[in-house]
């Protein structure tokens, strides 16, 4: 159970001098900070001319900037002081580790449910304004508390231009075909028009733009000028004018977040990597973890099928939401897996196949066919995981 308790100043300060610390040790981005070529980790997705680069760079330095309380920082609630804070390893615009995991909460009475949000959820920020006594963490009647992962944002411009129609083409939600998996799109309501959600570790967030105005909030507690769309807050109860984000500044950074260029394949020479990924494929790992799906721009090397599972046991307990339940996760890609741990919703799982031994319910059979590999096999589908 979590300690709810009011964060003194002393212990806010001692959190962002953690902050502090890991940026310290972080890759430093500057005006004179090179570009990463087309197709290096953290380069963009392909070559830009020389306004379009221009804008790339401005928008990494956004990314990358330490916003402070007198610029709108917290609203009061916050989970870092930038995007780099949580978005940095192995390079800026990827995942995170552990220590930026954040936690959600909610009520399921001790595991008999039914799942319930609560007041103030379903998110327990990590750093609280030292200006706003009397806040709790989390809602004293949460008795179920769930960690996040931070993900990987390169390659999300690819993933935005993957149409609805596409996503919807691999639904298979009453397992019509026999194979144990019953993926659903998670559909979400903008403006009363349906959209599917593609974003977010639950699909629960339709477009790029809407996970940065999202996150902008959530993360960083920022304000911004609406889009009708519903994602970020448009105004908060601090002393800085509304929008605290100024809309060039969120442009430049959505330009930047869009091309940045997906995590490439490590190119490994040796025969059996093929064998894996035949391996792989027999198995049923790719009804999920689809190696293509088609975009605006051409095919899509992401390796998911963008549909919420469910591969937990039945006595799972965890936060749900519409759309998404308690224990169903939208299938992550797996491009880039190799320098992306730990694993899973939660980083729980410390290496791929910690991972992989983590599958039940809708991977009932597909694990069965795993356990039935011989070592050689497995070690060849280690090699094709690692050159993802």
């Amino acid at each position: 159970m979590m300690n709810k308790h009011y964060l003194p100043l002393y212990l806010f300060g001692l959190l962002v001098l953690c902050l502090t610390i890991t940026a310290v040790n972080a890759e430093i981005i500057d005006d004179d900070t090179p570009v990463p070529p087309v197709g290096a980790l953290g380069g963009p997705d392909r070559v830009l001319d020389a306004a379009e680069l221009e804008q790339w760079i401005r928008g990494r330095r956004v990314f990358d900037r330490d916003w402070q309380l007198s610029e709108g920082l917290g609203t009061p609630d916050l989970n870092a002081d930038s995007c780099r804070s949580c978005h940095q390893k192995p390079v800026i615009g990827a995942g995170g580790g552990l220590d930026v995991n954040v936690t959600r909460f909610g009520f399921d009475n001790e595991g008999a449910g039914p799942f319930e949000d609560l007041p103030g959820g379903p998110v327990a920020s990590k750093l609280r304004r030292p200006d706003t006594p009397g806040r709790e963490d989390a809602d004293p009647m949460a008795d179920i508390f769930e960690q996040r992962q931070t993900p990987s944002i390169l390659g999300l411009g690819l993933i935005d231009t993957i149409s609805d129609a596409e996503v919807l083409s691999h639904e298979d939600p009453n397992d019509n075909n026999g194979d144990g998996c019953r993926g659903t799109a998670h559909m979400i309501d903008i403006a009363g028009v349906l959209e599917v959600g593609k974003f977010g570790w639950k699909a629960q967030v339709p477009k790029l733009s809407d996970f940065l105005r999202d996150a902008s909030t959530g993360e960083v507690g920022l304000t911004l000028v609406d889009d009708g769309r519903g994602f970020g807050a448009m105004s908060d109860n601090d002393n800085v004018a509304d929008p605290e984000f100024s809309p060039d500044d969120f442009a430049d950074m959505l330009f930047y977040c869009a091309h940045l260029g997906y995590p490439q394949r490590a190119g490994n020479p040796d025969p059996q990597v093929a064998v894996g990924e035949e391996i792989f494929t027999a198995i049923g790992c790719a009804i999920c973890h689809i190696p293509e799906m088609q975009g605006s721009e051409g095919p899509v090397p992401l390796y998911s099928d963008l549909l919420v599972h469910d591969i937990h046991p039945d006595d799972f307990r965890g936060v749900g939401e519409a759309g998404a339940p308690v224990g169903f996760f939208k299938t992550p890609p797996l491009w880039g897996i190799s320098g992306t741990p730990p694993y899973l919703h939660d980083g729980r799982a410390t290496t791929i196949e910690d991972a992989i031994l983590m599958h039940e319910d809708e991977a009932d059979l597909v694990m069965r066919a795993y356990f039935a590999l011989t070592d050689s096999e497995r070690e060849a589908l280690m090699l094709f995981l690692f050159d993802l």
